[in-house]
This record gives structure tokens, C-alpha cells and sequence, in this order.
């Protein structure tokens, strides 16, 4: 009976020498260059674990990877495991040399290590780790890394979905929510909306009354806005950016807003998009133009879900750690792959503070129990 905690432990050397290898490279989303290094420094780690690696390569973004392993038997599962992680950080190059890389009092520090290159390390390395002891799964593995997800996964969403297709299960290797590096097991739904509103210039002065002003119209629509939320149940509608005018003394002709909405439920979703596109002006004169959409989808805690979550956390207190579950308001690729009717366990990654923030770290005894846990999950699921 294999001792997963002890295997995890003697790769220790291992795992925390890539980690640094992996933070050493900076990787910004905005830069393609930058990405398009950690993406072949990647894929050659999967190739060398033999992987079927595959780089789709992408016009303004990293090119994304995927690597493919086939079952090992004719009478195996059919369908595959997925795993899920992101090589960018939202970090600009140079942090590094501010920031370093550093451990102390048990922790490592640096830009990206807990969001999310510790659990890119954990990924490579706990394959690896079953490959060579004879303890890979008698199904069909699929791992996804991808370079935009801290901007939402424009581009590979398409990958993401088309990958969770037929997956049994899937876990995303975030770091755990928190301080206590929880599993999220339910994630908000994310929507970007633009409020675009088109009035009438005139001299604020002189002829005021012949004007139509686009900031008065905005203002109503973001109270109106406002007035959309629900913290108890969930929704929030947050005005974050606003726009308009080209002068002091001039009725603006032009003003813009940008709404963040995250939802719980599919339903809220609808419900909330509803409301946003009945906008319509008051201030005669002036127009509204609605753009946008909910780029995430709710990730709900479906009972299948659930029973993957527990699982999982019975494991990690058979391995003597502990391991919990909550819920979020961020968004993640769990939400594409849960979307999918993929049952997911996000935030198995690592567990750690300060994510996207100053003194961003890892618990480095908690890492060799990610890695225990996710050869575990990998072997037994």
C-alpha cells in the first residue's frame, strides 16, 4: 500500500527546486515573449514524462499547451482525467528583481509562486512521481496550461471547454482559498458590462439648454445600477470605471462605464443581464449602447461536486492535514470546466497568503501535501 505522504516527501528536492525555476521566469500576461518561454520550458517537462504535447500557438496572448497521456490498458476508464493550470502571473517584468525570491519562517516568497507556479510545479512533479513508481491511473490523462487565465481566458476558453469535454473529473491547480488553503467549491459567476452613452454637445455656458449631457444620463443609469445588488444572496454590481467629457466647459456628447457583475446561480445570471440591457435613458436626447456579457459562468456546488470535494478532504486527513471547503467571488477556469457538467475541485494547488500582493508565499510543509493529495487524486479517482 503506497504511503503517499512519504512519496511526497522524498520528492521534496524536486518539487521546490522547479518551483523556483518556474518563478524565475516572470510572466506577465501582456507579454507574449515572456510566456511563450514558460509554455516550451513546460511542454518539454510533460514530453519528457511522455506526454502527447501539443502548443496552440496564439496571436496576442502565450500559446497555451496541452499534454495527453492515453490509458494504459484496453478495459480502462474511458473517460479522462483533467487537470488544469496557468503559467501567467499578474506580475510585470522586473518584480522579480524587487521583490526576490526568498524563504523565511517556512514560507517562500515571490512573485507567482502561490498564484499559480507552485501548482504548476506539483502538476509536472506528481506526474513524474507516478509515472516512474508504476502508479499512473488505467485512464486517459489530459493537462491544460495556459498564459491568459489572470485576464479571464479569452482565448483559451474555447481550449478549456473543448478539453473538459467528456472529462470525468477535473482539478484546477489555484491555490486553496485563503489563509486556510480551502478547496472552493463554489465559484461567482463573472460578467464585464460597458454602458456607452451618447448625448448632444453645446457651450456649457452660452447654450446650455441646447445640450444633451452624457455624464447626467451615466450618473442615473449607475445609481439605477447600484441599486441592482444583492450582497446577501450573492450578487454584486460594482460601477468600477468611468469616462466621458472632452472639456470643462462643454455638454459632454460622450460618456462610458464599465460593470462588474458575479452572480452565484445560472438563474441570477439571467436574471441580472435582463435588467442591465432594459436600461434605458431618461435625459431626453441622449442614448444608451449595451455591450458586454458574463465571461465565467457560475461554478454551483452540484452534489457531484461535492462528492469529489469530500474525497478528497477525506484523503487529506488520512495523510494527517487539513483540508476544508468554502466559497468564492473570484473567477477561475472551474468555472469553464464545472460549466461542462465536469464535477471540479479547485484550489489544489497550494496553500499560502498575499496572492496578486505584496509578500505573495507558500507554505512550503503544506506544498508536499498538495503534492501527496494530487498523486493520490490522480492514482484513485
Amino acid at each position: 500500500m503506497t504511503d503517499w505522504l512519504e512519496l511526497a516527501k522524498s520528492k521534496k528536492t524536486e518539487l521546490f527546486d522547479l518551483i523556483e525555476q518556474l518563478v524565475m521566469i516572470e510572466t506577465p500576461t501582456s507579454d507574449k515573449a515572456a510566456n511563450d518561454r514558460i509554455s516550451i520550458f513546460a511542454a518539454d517537462l510533460l514530453k519528457a514524462i511522455g506526454g502527447e504535447v501539443t502548443i496552440h500557438h496564439q496571436d496576442e496572448f502565450g500559446d497555451h499547451i496541452t499534454a495527453d497521456w492515453s490509458a494504459n490498458s484496453n478495459n480502462a476508464a474511458t473517460q479522462h482525467a483533467l487537470v488544469v493550470g496557468h503559467l501567467d502571473t499578474v506580475w510585470p517584468l522586473g518584480t522579480l528583481e524587487r521583490m526576490g525570491y526568498t524563504e523565511k519562517d517556512g514560507r517562500l516568497y515571490g512573485p507567482g509562486v502561490l498564484d499559480m507556479k507552485a501548482g504548476i510545479a506539483t502538476t509536472i512533479i506528481g506526474l513524474r512521481t507516478l509515472r516512474e513508481q508504476g502508479l499512473w491511473p488505467n485512464r486517459p490523462i489530459k493537462v491544460l496550461f495556459n498564459t491568459d487565465e489572470e485576464v479571464g481566458s479569452p482565448s483559451s476558453r474555447p481550449l478549456v471547454e473543448e478539453s473538459a469535454k467528456g472529462a470525468e473529473y477535473a482539478l484546477v491547480m489555484e491555490p486553496g482559498q485563503a489563509g486556510a488553503g480551502a478547496l472552493k467549491t463554489q465559484r461567482k459567476g463573472l460578467g464585464e458590462f460597458r454602458l456607452l452613452v451618447e448625448g448632444k454637445a453645446s457651450h456649457a455656458g452660452a447654450f446650455p439648454e441646447r445640450g444633451a449631457s452624457a455624464i447626467h444620463e451615466l450618473s442615473h443609469r449607475i445609481i439605477e445600477l447600484q441599486t441592482m445588488n444583492d450582497w446577501p444572496n450573492g450578487i454584486t454590481v460594482n460601477t468600477g470605471i468611468i469616462s466621458g467629457g472632452s472639456a470643462r466647459n462643454t455638454i459632454p456628447a460622450k460618456a462610458e462605464a464599465v460593470i462588474d457583475v458575479r452572480v452565484r446561480t445560472n438563474e441570477q445570471a439571467g436574471e441580472i443581464e435582463s435588467k442591465i440591457r432594459a436600461l434605458s435613458p431618461t435625459i431626453e436626447g441622449t442614448t444608451l449602447t449595451i455591450t458586454g456579457s458574463f465571461h465565467r459562468p457560475p461554478m454551483e456546488r452540484t452534489p457531484e461536486l461535492a462528492k469529489l470535494a469530500g474525497k478528497l478532504i477525506g484523503w487529506s486527513n488520512d495523510f494527517g492535514f487539513e483540508l476544508t471547503e468554502e466559497s468564492t467571488g473570484g473567477g477561475s477556469d472551474a468555472n469553464l470546466t464545472a460549466a461542462m457538467g465536469v464535477p471540479s475541485a479547485d484550489g489544489m494547488g497550494s496553500k499560502g497568503l498575499n496572492p496578486h500582493a505584496e509578500g505573495e508565499n507558500i507554505q512550503i510543509g503544506e506544498q508536499v501535501n498538495r503534492l501527496a493529495l494530487f498523486m493520490k487524486a490522480i492514482n484513485s479517482l
